[in-house]
């Protein structure tokens, strides 16, 4: 037995051996330091996996210093790390496909947005997308301002009180704000639900991570025996349960209405069809079946939330650790605003230096800082050549903080670079993903955000400390400690 045993493992290194010792078809980029013969980079995802988004930050930075583009083997695998803007950019138009590893989400999303590729991604997207128009958006701006102003309020027994932990707040609230708008009904009458929700997001998120990394655990039979199968699926469930009560809601609310379906915005007048009810109506004409509702509800529910709430996180935090731009934002929502108005379509404009915080901090701090594709035929970078059947990482976090593009001092926190250059056309900006697979709620994420900036700080006036704050990543980029603010009322 023991000899059968040997033999097999001889076979497996020369088969490895096969694919990973012979040449390559064209000439490599520099290697990434630390491989080792067979494993190539294996040993340092392992060894760094409880301190991973630091691990995916020095590689990124050593990506850059060897030049933007550079190479390294996982076991047999091929990858190509980058971080030159040019190349990133060349590299999510021509890489659509989303590396194997998404298809360890597929329990939960199936083959919603985040996880299709081929047809079915460009199918949906194209169907999917009449439904994040600017004209939309506009539409849910009282449901923006009346969420705002809900958060100030349940914010309000920590004022002067000293540092308190906001996120989870921030969470609940983004959560409720995109059942109410986009999807067009309320869900969120059980905040123990809401909260036992968003934890099985984090926990599945966090299996996920640990089954990419540990590539032994990709194996259904190992995953099984170490009892993960049974504790994915009871959050799989979970979560599905969300996504059917929001379903049996709907489908409840709208057999109540009217055959039009059509809401009127108080605020901008507009007429318009949320998320789910066009969802309804493509599956009503045969666009879409009922199992691709539910994944892409799945879907659009935990990325539409997630997202933004982290992202709130850190422009609160840049902002209270930079009181001087605080205050020009404080300045600029008063002349604009006043103290008290709603914002309407007409002001999202005037707020320029607002919008500028809201870019810049999404520029130092992506949601998504590593973007994972699978190479499907050769594609030319400037100055190497990525082989069919190989994978490309790209770095939108560091390229955002070393490119001289920006001006001086990059990896700063500096607003008004975006109001000396007009970078909010820039197709490197990588905020919200690069190329064809950018986040299609981008514009839904910016007005929601500003909104809820506008009414947040013409109340509080926000402090924080910058220096303890340590980040987390599973496939987003969230904070794990050192995020707490402190609140003072600006009302006399």
């Amino acid at each position: 037995m023991l000899s059968l045993l040997l033999i097999a493992f001889i076979l497996c290194v020369v088969c490895v051996w096969l694919k990973y010792g012979r040449r390559p078809k064209y000439p490599l980029p520099p290697a990434m330091p630390g491989a080792l013969p067979f494993l190539g980079i294996l040993h340092l995802v392992l060894i760094n996996y409880s301190r991973r988004f630091d691990f995916l930050k020095d590689t990124a930075e050593e990506c850059s210093k060897l030049g933007g583009v550079m190479h390294a083997h996982f076991g047999s695998e091929l990858y190509y790390m980058i971080t030159d803007p040019q190349d990133a950019l060349t590299a999510s138009n021509q890489c659509l496909k989303k590396h194997y590893v998404f298809d360890l989400a597929k329990n939960w999303m199936r083959d919603g947005m985040i996880i299709s590729s081929g047809e079915t991604w460009r199918r949906h997207r194209k169907l999917l997308s009449p439904a994040f128009t600017l004209t939309i958006i506009h539409s849910f701006l009282d449901v923006f301002n009346s969420q705002a102003k809900k958060l100030v309020t349940s914010v309000k027994p920590h004022t002067g009180k000293g540092p308190f932990d906001l996120f989870l707040t921030l969470k609940l609230n983004a959560l409720e704000t995109f059942c109410l708008g986009t999807l067009g009904i309320d869900v969120i009458d059980d905040v123990n639900f809401s909260k036992k929700y968003m934890e099985s997001v984090d926990e599945i998120m966090t299996l996920l991570i640990s089954r990419v990394a540990m590539v032994w655990l990709r194996s259904d039979v190992v995953w099984k025996l170490t009892g993960q199968m049974k504790k994915e699926q009871e959050l799989v469930d979970t979560l599905h349960a969300m996504t059917n009560k929001v379903l049996q809601r709907k489908k409840a609310a709208l057999k109540y209405k009217s055959a039009e379906k059509v809401i009127e915005s108080e605020t901008s007048g507009i007429k318009y069809r949320p998320f789910l009810d066009l969802l309804l109506d493509l599956s009503t004409n045969g666009a879409i079946t009922d199992d691709e509702i539910r994944e892409e509800t799945d879907t659009i529910i935990v990325a539409g939330y997630d997202t933004t709430s982290n992202q709130l996180t850190f422009i609160l935090l840049l902002l209270g650790a930079h009181p001087d731009v605080q205050e020009k934002v404080y300045e600029e929502l008063l002349e604009v605003l006043g103290p008290d108005r709603d914002m309407e379509k007409d002001d999202i404009n005037k707020l320029v230096y607002t919008n500028a915080v809201i870019m810049e901090s999404m520029r130092l701090f992506p949601s998504v800082p590593s973007l994972f594709r699978t190479v499907e035929t050769d594609v030319k970078l400037k100055n190497y050549t990525m082989p069919a059947g190989s994978y490309c990482i790209i770095f939108p976090i560091a390229a955002s903080k070393v490119d001289p593009y920006w001006g001086a001092e990059p990896d700063k926190f500096r607003p008004e670079r975006w109001l000396h250059g007009d970078f909010r056309n820039n197709k490197e900006y990588s905020a919200f993903g690069l190329g064809k697979r950018a986040c299609i709620g981008r514009t839904y994420a910016m007005i929601s955000m500003k909104v809820t900036l506008a009414h947040f700080l013409r109340q509080y006036r926000v402090r924080a400390d910058l220096s303890h704050l340590k980040l987390n990543f599973d496939f987003l980029m969230k904070p794990i400690s050192g995020h707490d603010i402190s609140i003072e009322s600006r009302r006399k």
